[in-house]
């Protein structure tokens, strides 16, 4: 098996997400109160 390689951008100010990303960062904004944004593309990667 070939060996992969994975970048996720995962930055931005949030603005569009604001009254989420007042006190945190946009990636780690809770998704469905158990997930955090970064969790998705991570476990996309994983799989």
């Amino acid at each position: 098996m070939k060996e992969v390689l994975c970048v996720i951008l995962g930055g931005g100010r949030g603005t569009r997400l604001f009254p989420l990303t007042k006190e945190r960062c946009k990636p780690a904004v809770p998704l469905f109160g158990k997930y955090r944004l970064i969790d998705i593309p991570v476990s996309n990667c994983l799989n």
